[in-house]
């Protein structure tokens, strides 16, 4: 009687195995695919969190005074047209 609760219990295992197998041989392909999808998104993520880093600190800070002003045109005054270009860039940037 023991030989046989010995093959019996070796059969169960081996059933319970091979269910176990076609679970798995059936679930691999989905569970890749997933598994692939995950990569994908994380990977397009760092990527654009790196390209928002690089241009955020690559992004060119507003001057807050001109240095000087070159004009072809004598007798006006250079205030005047450093007034004129920031409001010329004041305009284009609303």
């Amino acid at each position: 009687m023991e030989q046989n609760r010995m093959t019996f219990d070796g059969l169960w295992e081996q059933e319970e195995l091979q269910g176990l197998h076609r679970r798995l041989k059936r679930e691999f392909p989905t569970w890749r695919r997933r598994r692939n999808r995950r990569r994908s998104v994380v990977a397009t993520l760092a990527v654009l969190v790196a390209t928002g880093a690089i241009l955020f600190s690559l992004r060119p800070s507003m001057p807050k005074g001109y240095d000087a002003v070159c004009c072809n045109r004598s007798g006006i005054a250079d205030s005047h047209w450093a007034e004129v270009a920031a409001n010329i860039l004041t305009i284009e940037t609303l």
